[in-house]
């Protein structure tokens, strides 16, 4: 952490060439920084790590499957 303290600028800067850097403390992952740009779905990203949302996703698939509702790859395919 102390080197992303004395450097952050020059690491912020280096983003797209380097890809993401992850940021420890005593050894341990504590955070990690991306590179963005104007194409960078920022939404989609941050969703993609809440632990609720894929709680919630989960235990509606499994609903649905005690339910006996019928997966995409379970469908037959149909003529266009």
């Amino acid at each position: 952490m102390r080197e992303v303290r004395n450097n952050l600028s020059r690491i912020v800067e280096g983003l797209p060439e380097s890809g993401p850097v992850l940021i420890t403390k005593n050894g341990r992952t504590r955070a990690v920084l991306l590179p963005v740009d104007e194409d960078t779905d920022l939404e989609s990203l941050l969703l993609s790590q809440n632990k609720r949302l894929w709680e919630l996703i989960d235990a509606s698939f499994e609903g649905g499957r005690r339910r006996g509702f019928k997966s995409f790859e379970d469908l037959p395919e149909t003529a266009t």
